[in-house]
């Protein structure tokens, strides 16, 4: 099933992109640690990995022709995006200019998890392809 599902373009765009999301999320969680041991720091590391793990699951969730995880990819993804547009309200530049390379990504993400559900892509993964039509 995995190898079917990431053969149709707009589910392989967004498990793919997804699944990055989480190594992001875990990577980051890394730094909030590195950036400060105290419990402050692993407070916010924990939820971060906790977060990373659930988008890693999620996407693989997919990949096993889960519609209500490709529901969730849809859902997370809008969330990133209102995230990013509120850090592009923001007058630090670093933020600005980190959201501004982040932005197409989440938005690849919201428009090909859209579009899958719109079009039924994991239905199409499930059924079986007709070769005598």
């Amino acid at each position: 099933m995995t190898s079917r599902v990431l053969r149709r373009p707009l589910l392989a765009v967004c498990v793919i992109l997804t699944a990055l999301t989480g190594l992001v999320m875990i990577g980051i969680g890394v730094g909030a640690v590195a950036a400060n041991s105290q419990r402050f720091g692993w407070g916010v590391a924990t939820w971060l990995f906790i977060y990373g793990a659930a988008q890693l699951a999620i996407a693989w969730f997919v990949t096993r022709g889960s519609s209500l995880a490709l529901g969730l990819i849809v859902a997370s993804s809008l969330l990133h995006a209102c995230a990013v547009g509120s850090f592009l309200t923001t007058p630090d530049r670093s933020q600005f200019v980190g959201m501004l390379i982040v932005a197409p990504f989440v938005l690849a993400t919201v428009v090909t998890s859209v579009l899958a559900v719109g079009r039924r892509e994991l239905d199409k993964v499930k059924q079986p392809s007709d070769a005598s039509a």
